[in-house]
């Protein structure tokens, strides 16, 4: 499969991947700080987790010019390998405090995957 990147995003933000063995699944942080939720989607083909949206410049429209800058803006796209099969049916996906965690059952080892599992998932935004 080509990478996606190379056809979308100008970014990709840092992402951690974490085997939660005692929950049976893989949880998946991903870094998106400043992102209006309503923007991502997450997509699982297979073992793959693509996580893509927009984040604005909040400087648009205000004159001035940037003197430093390092926070990118614009589309992104973060493609992750599942170190497991996992079950996208029962996965979730929520966004609190500027982290996207994405939460994914481990597929018992009877599960067959297809070979394109469209799963999309909403996101959940929580304030606190």
């Amino acid at each position: 499969m080509e990478s996606l990147f190379r056809r979308h995003g100008h970014f990709e933000p840092n992402a951690d991947v974490f085997l939660d063995e005692e929950a049976g699944c893989v949880v998946v942080v991903v870094d998106l700080a400043g992102i209006d939720p309503a923007t991502v989607d997450v997509e699982l083909y297979e073992r793959r987790l693509v996580v893509t949206g927009r984040r604005g410049d909040p400087m648009q429209g205000r004159r001035g010019s940037y003197v430093r800058k390092e926070i990118p803006n614009g589309a992104f796209l973060k493609e992750i390998l599942l170190p497991v099969a996992v079950d996208g049916d029962r996965s979730d996906a929520a966004y609190a405090d500027g982290l996207l965690t994405v939460a994914l059952p481990i597929a018992p080892q009877s599960y067959a995957t297809a070979a394109r599992a469209d799963v999309r998932m909403i996101v959940r935004s929580y304030r606190t």
